[in-house]
């Protein structure tokens, strides 16, 4: 993060994601964030500080055998449209490419503090720069971090920014109804159902409705 930025200061009407992301990769300074790590296990592009992880921008190193093994593990991806063909290094880095230099879409990984561990991403997507609302999205890959609340403080991390520094109006997201735990944890960030699509996925070969939820940024409330 950048010296002259604090994380929280709201970002002008013209700045693009490429241009906050760009000032915020100084990983010295973490003020307006909580302490950061000891500095033997000093973040490597701190992005968003939070008590128990950390985000920052994904990086080429990042795309391993553990990373494919995720998007072909159906425990993970079973209510995710990624898994329904094998994943590869080739194909992960070719999703990936389009968040590289760009100004509407945005992807970090999730970093556990305690262990420095790559364990998961989240993303902000199709922002819209006129209307000002964009869609997210999460996956924790590695299965030990489940049901722990990590998805929540990642998820409450970029919303923050969203809100903050971008100045967003709203964000959106979807999930699978039978996805009971990312749908408890979006409610329990103050998402409100907007709508239901009946029968929208297959889900193990059963039809499964998916919900689409929004969050206006008065709604919100960041305790970050």
């Amino acid at each position: 993060m950048a010296a002259h930025r604090s994380v929280w200061e709201p970002v002008t009407r013209n700045q693009s994601v490429q241009e906050a992301r760009d000032s915020m990769n100084d990983p010295n300074d973490t003020s307006g964030s909580p302490e950061a790590p000891p500095e033997s296990e000093e973040p490597r592009r701190l992005f968003l500080m939070g008590q128990k992880l950390y985000l920052r921008p994904l990086e080429e190193s990042d795309i391993g055998p553990e990373y494919v093994n995720w998007l072909n593990d159906h425990d993970v991806t079973r209510y995710m449209g990624t898994g329904r063909f094998p994943s590869t290094k080739e194909s992960i880095r070719k999703f990936l490419s389009r968040f590289e230099n760009s100004t509407t879409d945005l992807a970090l990984a999730i970093i556990d503090r305690e262990q420095n561990q790559h364990i998961g991403n989240v993303t902000l997507n199709h922002i819209n720069w006129i209307d000002r609302t964009a869609d997210t999205g999460l996956m924790i890959g590695r299965k030990e971090f489940w049901g722990k609340g990590y998805a929540y403080e990642a998820w409450r991390l970029i919303l923050t920014y969203a809100f903050s520094q971008l100045g967003l109006r709203k964000v959106v997201a979807g999930a699978v109804v039978e996805n009971v735990a990312s749908v408890g944890t979006l409610r329990k960030l103050g998402f409100k159902l907007e709508g239901t699509f009946r029968e929208e996925v297959l889900v193990d070969g059963k039809p499964c409705d998916t919900a689409r939820f929004g969050l206006l940024r008065r709604e919100f409330q960041s305790d970050v």
